[in-house]
């Protein structure tokens, strides 16, 4: 919101070079330029998979005409025998009768061994073919970027766990066809916390037997119990309690949802649960929700200290893809619609421009020259150029409106728009 609808500028608030507000709360432009970086890097295994690929094919060519001319090669020595073998009206076969039996034996051993070395090649021309060839270099390549950066439509979960010897994180984002896993460092999270340094007042009701048998909701503080487990999904949070930071001390699990509902279930001193969830008291969900709103702050960054070990396509494993190449093809694709916008509004020419609201009626520019990044992928044959040039990312002079349209989806090319200037 600015000056002109009668409040402040958000210091957050990304913009188009033309001033229009940009959807993203991040400096697109570094996330850019990472992914040209890294893309550039993943197709480099892939070319080399292509010559490889190329090799082998030439090899099996050869291969094949070679046995060709190898089966010739025995039909023409067997034919060439033939009437040396013919049995002699002597018991004893004759002198030449059992030369060209040798013969015959040996030019058939001697045709099958150079038959099973040209197979034997052509078997480690392929293997080295193989399309998993490429998956570590690939992820190897593609890890700084999914270590520092996201996509534009990434969904993330989260979990925290100090029940162990040792205190584990570790989180998923999912965006589009692009599934990436991560171990986090739980720092500066690594035992239990107080639910009292997180929110105070949660107090809930729970049922407990009176002095005479009866139960009767009765409150509970839960200032003193201890969080020893936080998970974050997609629509709802899960926070473990314990009554102490005793590992068998018995416990709490409250799950909030998106949707404004609540449950909770007995935890035992061996951390099974006791009985079905139950929904909370009306009453009580306002309070476990801001504990959950609380939690979900404290751990926020746990995710900017990620690791990646392991990148998925359509649920697949990269070495299991028949062409590894569309996981990079897959990133550029999600990040072309607005790498294409930011080019279509930047007003310097030759230049993608993103710029940010900084407060006191100013704004700080970002942009990096596209003729820059037009470098990092120069080196590339011309069929993985093309993702980045239709995403806009060309190095020569443009004015500054010009007119793009959408380049098509592919799994495993990209075409060149030919409106693209």
């Amino acid at each position: 919101m600015g000056p002109a609808d009668g409040g402040v500028y958000d210091l957050a608030m990304y913009r188009y070079g033309d001033g229009t507000p940009f959807p993203l709360d991040e400096n697109f432009i570094e996330t850019l330029t990472a992914a040209v970086a890294t893309c550039t890097n993943a197709f480099d295994p892939l070319t080399e998979l292509d010559d490889r690929r190329e090799l082998a094919e030439e090899g099996r060519r050869d291969a094949d005409r070679e046995i060709a001319r190898l089966d010739d090669l025995e039909r023409t020595v067997t034919s060439a025998l033939a009437p040396y073998l013919v049995p002699s009206a002597e018991k004893r076969p004759s002198a030449a009768q059992q030369v060209a039996q040798r013969a015959g034996t040996a030019t058939k051993q001697a045709i099958a061994d150079a038959r099973n070395q040209l197979e034997a090649r052509v078997r480690q021309l392929e293997a080295a073919a193989l399309p998993s060839s490429a998956a570590e270099p690939i992820v190897k390549a593609l890890r700084p970027f999914f270590d520092e950066h996201q996509l534009p439509t990434s969904a993330w979960i989260m979990s925290w766990d100090v029940r162990g010897n040792e205190p584990s994180a570790d989180a998923v984002c999912t965006a589009g066809r692009l599934q990436a896993s991560f171990t986090l460092s739980p720092e500066p999270y690594r035992t239990p916390i107080r639910v009292d340094t997180l929110a105070e007042g949660v107090v809930v009701h729970m049922m407990k037997k009176g002095v005479f048998g009866k139960a009767k909701p009765a409150p509970i503080d839960l200032g003193k119990y201890v969080l020893v487990a936080f998970e974050r999904g997609l629509t709802e949070r899960t926070l473990t309690l314990r009554e102490s930071t005793n590992k068998t001390a018995p416990g709490l699990r409250f799950s909030v949802s998106d949707d404004g509902s609540a449950t909770w279930v007995s935890i035992s001193a061996q951390g099974d649960s006791e009985g079905d969830a139950n929904p909370l008291d009306p009453e009580d969900v306002a309070p476990v929700r801001q504990l959950a709103d609380r939690a979900t702050a404290a751990f926020k960054d746990l995710t900017n200290r990620r690791t990646l070990v392991d990148l998925t396509f359509a649920g697949n494993a990269i070495e299991d893809l028949s062409e590894p190449r569309i996981v990079p093809l897959e990133l550029l694709q999600q990040l072309t619609p607005l790498a294409r916008t930011i080019r279509e509004r930047s007003r310097a020419s030759g230049e993608l421009v993103l710029k940010r609201d900084i407060g006191d009626g100013r704004r700080e520019e970002l942009f990096v020259p596209r003729a820059t990044l037009a470098q990092q992928y120069a080196r590339l044959p011309a069929d993985y150029r093309r993702p980045f040039e239709d995403m806009g990312i060309t190095g020569e002079e443009t004015s500054p409106a010009i007119t793009m349209r959408a380049p098509p989806r592919s799994d495993s090319a990209i075409e060149l728009d030919p409106d693209l200037d």
